[in-house]
This record gives C-alpha cells, structure tokens and sequence, in this order.
C-alpha cells in the first residue's frame, strides 16, 4: 500500500438543530497527502453529521485494508464516549439509556459499531477541542459548514489503491 494512513478527522455541523446538516473528514497520510471526504442532508442534527463523518472515516479505513494503528480525532464528547463507553450499556439494555428511554440514532450507533468491530486493536478514538486551531479539525468543520449551508467546498481527493 503506498498510502500509510497517520491520522482521520471528522466534524459534523447543523445550520439550525434540526436543520440543514454537513459533516467532513479528512484523512491525513504518513507522506503528507490528504483525502477529503464530507456530504450534506436536508434535514438532520449536529450529532447525527458528527456520527456521519467518523462513519466515512472508518469506512475509508477499513476499504484501505491498513493494519497499523489510525487516531481518529472528533470534537464531538457525543461520539467519542458514545462508542467507546456507553454503547456496551445501551446494547445490554436493548438500545436504552440509563433513564430507560430509547437511544436516539440507533441507526447511526449500530453502524459505528459494526465498523469498530471491524478494526479491533487498529482504531483508536482521541477527542480534539473544537475551534482551537487544530489543522484537520479546523478543516473538517471548514468542510462540514460548506456543505451544511448548501455549497459544495472543493475537496481534496486520492484514488484509493488496491
């Protein structure tokens, strides 16, 4: 493989939520080039785009067939100890909280799910502050208001070898 991934960014963005949504990753390669992924909905909410985004990058990881470990950084606490911590509890439970009330993005949950028992020991879930200066989470959500706010930002692509 030429491409060693090094790192994957998401954020996802709302205009209004519920409202027009966006979400945006970037994948940052050990020989400095970059893959730029991210879409728009009609009608959704800011988590909804954050759990979109590490999808992507997830999916993007496992279809690039790498072995060594990735970080992928999200701004979204949501995300991040949704997968990593509360989604055993949520499963045990039948896909209900603490509180006995329905997980909200079931959907998303058993999809990011799915994926992360797909990259055992590969993927590791780092959260990054929002709005800090952080290069890639800056450009993610760069990516994900383009998109949110119904334009198409110009991405950054490579063909992605077998």
């Amino acid at each position: 493989m030429t491409h060693l991934i090094q790192s994957i960014y998401t954020d996802g963005a709302c205009s209004g939520n519920p409202g027009p949504g966006g979400w945006g990753t970037v994948i940052y390669f050990a020989d400095g080039s970059v893959h730029e992924l991210g879409a728009a909905a009609p009608q959704t909410t800011n988590n909804r785009m954050e759990m979109q985004a590490a999808i992507a990058g997830i999916e993007y990881l496992i279809a690039s067939g790498q072995t060594q470990p990735v970080i992928l950084y999200t701004d979204s606490e949501y995300v991040k100890n949704g997968i990593t911590q509360w989604i055993k509890g949520w499963k045990k439970k039948g896909w209900k909280t603490s509180t006995g009330k329905a997980v909200l993005n079931q959907d998303l949950w058993e999809i990011l799910d799915d994926l992360s028992q797909r990259t055992p020991g590969i993927l590791q879930w780092q959260y990054v502050r929002g709005h800090s200066g952080n290069i890639g989470n800056e450009r993610c959500d760069k990516i994900a208001r383009t998109f949110s706010l119904g334009q198409t930002p110009p991405l950054k692509q490579l063909a992605l070898e077998s």
